[in-house]
Formats: structure tokens, sequence, C-alpha cells
């Protein structure tokens, strides 16, 4: 056993009690995947914790772990007005008794949104700074003072720690493809180690939820070293945290004939992208897909929820 995954385990027995690991796998099905004639499984990470769910949690565990190995005396990390990450670690230091604070993105508003109001209830401390100083802050890992610097969105190598313990989790031995939605691409990385460490060849596809012709594919080559991940860059619906009303009416249909709720900025597009493959043609009948539901429900408490619902 690595020590990276002994420090997870770790973690995670800490968190016993407070967290669900492994996360369930059920199968799904719909009109659409008996239509095309594939089983569709759907990892439930969104189930780990209300708050410190999906890919939040699995990277801030390979991050803690390095946190309490080196016995540091509080954390500091990034992130936008609406940032999962922020909240994730303001819950998960709140349960640990760990200090932490937040450079939050943007002017100090009048009045704090949802997401930034539960992180102060958890004991996050906020400060704010201007997007032009927040692009020069360095939001990269680091140590100063003995304080933890985390970057935006748990992108670091420690954060791919955690991730790799995703398909550890299942039996993979029926799996033809496996989806993931990415953001920093750092869940795809640490899935990518997993299923190279084990020879395992299904196939991993990633799919991307911001603008940006290969800026994934770019991103975990440069920060992981990590190549040949087949990532899909046009199912973004318009950038990050961006809907249409497409994808709205997907997520409605699917919560519909599943219940099983997709948040609209990550696994909301990667259902719809696994979606239009088939209905394209790009995944074969007969296919065994595992997706992983990487949680971020908060994500229903942004500026884009104008988008109408359908009645």
């Amino acid at each position: 056993m690595s020590l990276q995954l002994l420090g997870v385990l770790l973690i995670q027995k800490k968190l016993k009690g407070h967290i669900n690991i492994p996360s369930p796998i059920s199968e799904v099905s719909t009109s659409w995947t008996r239509q095309y004639g594939v089983q569709l499984f759907l990892k439930r990470d969104d189930l780990i914790h209300p708050i410190i769910s999906g890919n939040k949690w699995r990277k801030l565990s390979g991050i803690l772990a390095n946190y309490h190995k080196n016995a540091y005396d509080s954390i500091t990390t990034y992130g936008g007005a609406y940032s999962n990450h922020l909240l994730a670690t303001a819950a998960a230091c709140s349960i640990q008794k760990i200090p932490c604070k937040a450079i939050v993105r943007g002017e100090s508003p009048a009045e704090l949104n949802p997401i930034l109001k539960m992180c102060r209830m958890y004991g996050m401390e906020l400060e704010f700074v201007t997007r032009s100083k927040y692009q020069k802050t360095n939001r990269k890992l680091g140590v100063s003072d003995r304080i933890l610097f985390v970057p935006e969105g748990g992108a670091c190598e420690e954060g791919t720690h955690g991730c790799r313990e995703i398909l550890g989790e299942v039996d993979l031995s029926n799996i033809n493809q496996i989806y993931v939605p990415c953001g920093t691409g750092t869940t795809l990385a640490g899935m990518a180690k997993y299923l190279e460490s084990k020879n395992h060849e299904a196939k991993l596809n990633g799919v991307q939820v911001l603008k940006g012709d290969g800026y994934i594919e770019n991103e975990i080559d440069s920060l992981y070293g990590v190549t040949g991940i087949n990532i899909y860059d046009h199912f973004h619906c318009g950038g990050y945290a961006k809907t249409t009303d497409d994808l709205i009416f997907f997520i409605q249909d699917f919560m519909k004939q599943t219940g099983v709720l997709l948040d609209p900025i990550y696994n909301g597009k990667m259902m719809f992208a696994i979606y239009k493959l088939l209905d394209q043609g790009f995944i074969n009948r007969g296919q065994r897909i595992l997706a992983i539901h990487t949680g971020g429900m908060t994500g229903w408490f942004g500026k884009f929820n104008k988008v109408s619902l359908n009645e």
C-alpha cells in the first residue's frame, strides 16, 4: 500500500460517521438507455456527504492527508463566490477543527450568497479580493508560516491521490467505458493513474464543462503528466456555469425517470453528453457504461438559475 493511499485511508477513518465511503453504485434505466441498448451504472459520489460531496471530498482527502502528516496550523484556499470547493473545505475543516480561510474572487457583496453564508456558518474566514488581484495571487499548493495553501478547486497532485480511490471501489471487470465531468482535470487524472497502475482496459472519457478546445487535455498533461485520455470538449453548453433550456429539460427528464438529481454545472452536462453520444452513434450498443456522479448539488444555487424550468 502506498503512503499516499495510507494517508487517504487514515483521513477517511478520522471522518468515520461523517462520510459514506465507499459510495454506492446503482444501475439506472431510462428510455434512451433501453432504446440504444446500453447498461448505465452510476457511482453515487454525490452521496458521500450532503455538503462535502463527490470529487470535492476525494480531492480534499489527499490534501488533508498531507496537512495532518506535516502538522500545519491552518488552511487557506481560493475560489469564486459560488465555489463548491470553498464550501466543501469549510465543512471538512469544521469537522476536523482545522482553522480555514478563503480568498474569494470579487468585491465583498452587500449580502452573502447562500454558499458563502454556509462557509461562514462552518467557521471559514472570508477575504474578498478584486478579480485583477485574484488573478495575480499565487493559487498553487504551497506553505507559508505553517499555513497550507490549497489551489482553487483542489487542483494539485495531492488532490489526485484521493481521486484514484474512486475506481478502487468498483468492480471494473465488466465495464467498457467510464465517464466523468471535468472542471480542472484533477479527478480525471487520478482515475487515469489508477487505471494505468492496474493495467485496466476500460476506456476513460472526460466531459469538459468549460469552454476551450483542448483545455483539460493540456491541463492534465502539464500538471499531472497524463496523456492519451479521450476528452469531449464540446458539451459545455456555452461555458462554465452556463446552461441551456435543452440541458435543464434533460436534467428534469432524467430525474423523473431515475429519481436521481444531477447538478447543471458538471454532472448534468456529463450525462447529456452520454445521451448525445449514444444518439449520434459514437457509443455502440451493448456497452456497459460507468458514470461518476461527482456531486455539486449546491450548483443549483448559482446565478444561472434564471433558465426556465419546464412545467
